[in-house]
């Protein structure tokens, strides 16, 4: 009865926990995307190969060019092709492959008016065909392929979900890392074309809804808690260890900037502290990752969130959010909590003593329990002591101590400039590519893997 007793309010504070998280939900797909090749241009040139291009303007009015047509804004919503003015928006078509400014693309192409002088440039594709023009810019063709199918199913809900985010621009998504990078029939890969055929139409779906398929290169052992990156609250993007430790080109590195240049590029964004004189890592997440950064002036201190700060220094410089400063690389994060890579727990349960009761339920106040550890908790009260093993060493390094583990640094470093030490690269939420590389070489096939970094998550298909 004692030990019944201890468990309650140790429940209790999951379920709390579990019935708090949020979920955004999103429209309903169509079979093209229409991607904004290039924005504010005065002029452009269209061809094809072994066919015609036919022009159609906002009036009707149709003409045809047998090869090749240079394009030149003449006047507000009006452009020239050859001699013949038309009025905007224009669809540009040919019965075979477009060529904007000598690169080809699949499906065709739309002229919109942008601001008083100048066009966007907008292709409309097929969404497989655009993935197609997407994969290449993202992962390597030679890895195995369940990584690149994973990697196909991701992208392909990513584009969906973010269907109409440049809408005020008049098309979907743009063609750089601000949504997808894509280039068209160049980026096309035979490997990277078999990864997606073979998963058409397939899609994360989270509760009916397209689910939020962040991914990034390298999440340096341990991914990130969206909250603690965007703000948001999502229940399948809950920071985790990787399931295997695996070595990637961005495993570790390291930046040296100036205070000078930190100081004039915070000043560029409106963050003035005086004359920078320092900065630290304020707090981090469970992994070890910095959450947030103090800056040090001559008027003071304040605090800003580490990704905001990594955005502003340059995501090629500051690679992660997952680094020290003035130090060594943080040391690699412990590997998924009591599964290994064929699902068998690792480590031994142990009976729990009073005191370690009294600690477990501090930590799942505190957060320190990813929702899949809460529900492995819940449903195997027997493997209670092992998550809490790990959760005391993510926590301070092997010091079961509740002060240890929040204690902040006092002092900060000094100098001219600092140096940042890190692992990974991107924002750490959801999927690692070099992590889904890892897994798939170890025998994970694309279901298990998307469903290890989006628990809860179900594959979906759509059609068009």
């Amino acid at each position: 009865m004692k030990k019944k007793g201890a468990l309650f309010p140790w429940i209790f504070t999951i379920a709390i926990f579990l019935s708090s998280f949020a979920l955004r939900v999103d429209a309903s797909p169509g079979g093209m995307i229409s991607v904004g090749i290039s924005t504010g241009d005065s002029k452009a040139a269209f061809s094809a190969k072994n066919s015609s291009l036919t022009l159609t303007d906002a009036s009707g009015k149709k003409v045809s060019f047998t090869s090749a047509v240079q394009i030149v804004q003449k006047s507000p919503g009006i452009v020239t092709a050859g001699s013949t003015s038309l009025k905007l928006p224009v669809l540009i078509k040919s019965n075979g492959l477009v060529l904007w400014n000598n690169r080809p693309y699949r499906g065709y192409f739309r002229l919109i008016a942008e601001g008083g002088r100048s066009f966007n440039v907008v292709n409309l594709v097929g969404v497989e065909d655009y993935l197609k023009g997407v994969l290449k810019m993202e992962v390597n063709p030679a890895w195995p392929i369940e990584a690149l199918k994973a990697q196909a199913i991701i992208a392909r809900t990513y584009a969906f979900r973010s269907r109409n985010k440049h809408g005020s621009s008049g098309f979907d998504l743009c063609p750089t890392d601000h949504c997808q990078v894509y280039r068209g029939v160049n980026a096309e890969d035979a490997a990277l074309s078999r990864a997606v055929d073979s998963t058409r139409g397939m899609v994360l779906k989270y509760q009916g809804a397209f689910a939020a398929t962040f991914y990034h290169s390298d999440s340096g052992g341990h991914t990130a808690d969206v909250a603690s990156v965007w703000g948001s609250s999502i229940p399948y993007l809950k920071g985790k260890p990787e399931p295997l430790q695996y070595e990637s080109p961005y495993s570790s590195w390291q930046v040296t900037l100036s205070l000078s240049e930190i100081q004039r590029i915070l000043s560029s964004k409106g963050i003035n502290v005086g004359n920078l004189t320092s900065l630290q890592v304020g707090s981090t997440d469970r992994a070890g990752r910095a959450e947030t950064i103090i800056l040090k002036g001559t008027a003071g201190l304040t605090t800003i969130k580490s990704s905001q700060f990594r955005t502003f220094m340059g995501s090629n410089r500051i690679r992660s959010t997952f680094f020290t400063i003035g130090g060594e690389t943080p040391p690699m994060p412990l590997q998924s909590t009591g599964v290994s890579p064929t699902g068998v727990s690792k480590g031994e349960p142990v009976p729990l003593t009073p005191k370690d009761e009294q600690l477990l339920i501090a930590f799942t106040k505190k957060g320190v329990f990813n929702a899949e550890e809460l529900m492995d908790m819940l449903i195997r009260p027997e493997n209670r002591s092992i998550h809490l093993r790990r959760a005391m060493e993510r926590q301070s390094g092997n010091n079961t101590s509740l002060a240890s583990a929040a204690k902040m640094p006092t002092s900060f470093p000094t100098g001219t400039a600092i140096t940042f030490s890190g692992r990974g690269w991107g924002h750490g939420v959801g999927m690692s590519q070099w992590g889904a590389k890892s897994l798939s070489e170890s025998g994970w096939d694309h279901r298990r893997i998307l469903q290890y970094y989006f628990p809860g998550t179900a594959i979906a298909k759509v059609s068009y």
